[in-house]
């Protein structure tokens, strides 16, 4: 090509460098991706509040520590907990009902609320009983220190995931404007580049902030709306895993059509024939099914959906298959690589494809 032709050794040598570089930065991150695709995803998640922020306080690192610490880090404190008792409900439900087979499905999410290596220790150390010093005798101090080993590296891993992802957040939320500038200026303004880069910004801003505002609002209405319920009824709860069920509801939210029906008609048909089968009230499957038709269903749903459709220029059926698919190949981690791998796609498909297509074409 003719690009080539003037290259001169100083050049390639330039090339080469980077490149090298680059590879460099790509393998860290690689090591690190899941905590670089969960910043990203906070970062756009929170952008628009960050910008507002700003505007008010005028210090973009007091906004940006504002920002981390009083609305990111109460809010994943919440879903972690949320999670967390929702998979000791699953736990609960799948022993209960004799469904060990299912459960060594869910094996590698369960044993983080199961007893472990950490309350076995924690036992031994605070039990003043002969045979637990007996026992701790017996196994030696090896064997604690090795134990010990484990959970310190355990901790220190998640640690500094979490310090990872923090300070990608930070920089992402502070300086975001300059590495535009940076890129843009590189690339002189180029119109074709600028217009498609500003699409995926915006896209990824839309789906990211307007599908998590879907999960929470759906997820914490159907959770306040059932432990009320739970709380009025009478002999016994209407719904068994509140949150197990709340937060299977936020995540249906994101199947277009259906949408959260696929968790809640099923579970409610459970309560019904339990009502038809053993002394449970009638009106259990009754009061569920209209408090979810109405306040967890009807009203969330309709101004999520309508605030998602207006804004997003990516059909929400992508977006569902970059989240499942994401998943399904990558791990945790692909729930954020998928929709971004998806809008991507989309604007390159939109924007570019058709003028490369047209330049081979008439070659």
């Amino acid at each position: 090509m003719a690009v080539f032709d003037a290259w001169d050794g100083k050049r390639v040598g330039w090339v080469v460098l980077g490149l090298v570089v680059a590879a460099l930065i790509g393998l860290a991150l690689f090591r690190y991706v899941g905590p670089f695709l969960f910043a990203i995803f906070l970062y756009y998640a929170t952008r628009p509040l960050y910008r507002r922020l700003d505007r008010v306080i005028d210090h973009p690192n007091v906004t940006a520590t504002a920002t981390i610490l009083f609305v990111i880090l109460p809010m994943l404190a919440v879903v972690a907990y949320a999670i967390v008792v929702g998979l000791r409900e699953l736990n609960q439900l799948l022993a209960a009902n004799d469904l060990e087979a299912y459960r060594s499905l869910f094996q590698p999410y369960l044993g983080v609320v199961r007893a472990g290596n950490i309350d076995r220790l924690r036992d031994a150390i605070t039990s003043g009983s002969a045979s637990s010093i007996t026992s701790a005798l017996r196994e030696g101090l090896p064997g604690v220190v090795g134990r010990l080993r484990t959970i310190l590296a355990s901790v220190f891993s998640i640690l500094a995931k979490f310090f990872l992802m923090v300070t990608f957040l930070f920089y992402l939320l502070r300086d975001d404007w300059k590495l535009r500038q940076w890129f843009y200026e590189s690339i002189d303004h180029d119109d074709e580049i600028v217009s498609y880069t500003q699409a995926v910004d915006d896209d990824l801003e839309t789906i990211f902030l307007s599908n998590l505002a879907v999960i929470l609002v759906a997820a914490s209405a159907a959770a306040i709306t059932y432990y009320g319920l739970n709380v009025l009824a009478s002999g016994g709860p209407v719904v068994w895993t509140p949150v197990l069920l709340s937060l299977l509801i936020g995540i249906g939210t994101l199947i277009p059509a259906v949408g959260m029906k696929i968790v809640y008609v099923p579970y409610g048909l459970l309560i019904l024939v339990a009502a038809l089968t053993t002394p449970t009230p009638l009106w259990h499957p009754v009061a569920f099914f209209a408090l979810t038709l109405v306040v967890v269903d009807t009203i969330p749903d309709f101004f999520a959906r309508s605030f998602l459709s207006a804004r997003s220029g990516v059909h929400m059926g992508l977006v569902l298959l970059g989240y499942f698919l994401g998943t399904l190949a990558f791990g945790w981690w692909g729930l954020f690589l998928g929709p971004i791998v998806v809008v991507l796609t989309v604007h390159f498909g939109e924007t570019v494809f058709p003028s490369l297509a047209s330049d081979f074409l008439w070659e």
